[in-house]
């Protein structure tokens, strides 16, 4: 059985030394050479050839320059045929954060809440489902994202945000889809009691993050509820100058965080959020450790409403 193993080993290598040249070149060339080759991998996995086709993605991630736009789309392969879901998060979630502009960031991020709302991380299953459904309006999988991010924000008993979702979500997904259409109006009497006056919207994404819905459109398709009042927000850092602060926040700003300076003089203080529970804070706050944004939550001050 070693001798076996051991011959299985050489041709592998044998194979990579070959392939290596060709997958370079590949890497190199126009995208429908790649597409070919992942669409080469995803036939060897489904025909249960599992290895080889996590092999021939592996040789074109490999051969790809990290700085290419293809780095993503090959990025995107390599988790769609991972062996396992740790391994295929920690690639969507690269997309997500580092390649947050790739036309493939929307599918990584959509993926990315589907695995974790599989495991139990609802809270960031929720956070990522509301920046996909937001950002996204014309996605074809728009709709069954809404479906997803509603029932998750039911079960965590967001009521303002789980019926600005349901109200949205039934705005998108046509009358044809009697099925999705009936899940989701399962909901709608857990809604009844919210206040309906005019001025009081409640956006799906919630604290304040830069996918709040502000089109005409977008303003129709929401539930009208009289939310709490925020009372928390995390703090990253406070500073000297409003100069120091800015640059903070137009680094945080850059990578998809929606960052603010509060104070008129100093201390001035980078926030991010706002949330009418700790909890919920706590959640957004463990969303932002996972991309290296270290925080912490304080109550909100007046001149900070």
């Amino acid at each position: 059985m070693l001798r076996a193993l051991q011959r299985s080993t050489v041709i592998i290598a044998m194979l990579l030394g070959a392939a290596a040249p060709i997958w370079a070149q590949i890497a190199s060339s126009q995208p429908a050479s790649m597409d070919s080759a992942f669409a080469r991998a995803r036939a060897l996995v489904a025909s249960g050839n599992g290895a080889a086709g996590r092999l021939l993605v592996d040789s074109v991630l490999a051969a790809t320059d990290p700085a290419s736009p293809s780095y993503a789309d090959a990025l995107y392969w390599h988790a769609m045929l991972a062996s396992n879901d740790s391994d295929a998060e920690r690639d969507y979630r690269r997309i997500v954060v580092e390649y947050a502009l790739a036309p493939r960031a929307a599918d990584a991020l959509l993926q990315l809440a589907q695995l974790e709302s599989g495991h139990g991380d609802r809270s960031s299953a929720t956070t990522h489902l509301a920046r996909f459904f937001n950002e996204n309006p014309s996605h074809p999988e728009r709709g069954r994202a809404g479906a997803l991010l509603t029932r998750l924000l039911f079960e965590q008993n967001d009521l303002p945000r789980a019926c600005s979702a349901l109200r949205q979500t039934l705005a998108v997904i046509p009358d044809s889809a009697v099925e999705a259409r009936n899940q989701l109006t399962y909901y709608a009497p857990r809604c009844t009691a919210l206040d309906v006056s005019p001025g009081s919207r409640v956006p799906v994404s919630g604290g304040g993050g830069r996918g709040s819905p502000d089109s005409a459109g977008a303003r129709r398709d929401t539930v009208v509820a009289r939310a709490a009042p925020a009372r928390y927000t995390l703090q990253v850092a406070a500073y000297g100058t409003k100069a120091e602060a800015d640059r903070v926040v137009a680094r945080l700003r850059a990578r998809d965080v929606d960052a603010r300076v509060v104070g008129s003089k100093k201390p001035f203080r980078v926030r991010i959020g706002r949330y009418t529970t700790r909890g919920n804070a706590v959640a957004a706050q463990r969303e932002l450790r996972s991309k290296k944004v270290t925080t912490f939550v304080t109550d909100i001050e007046p001149e900070d409403k």
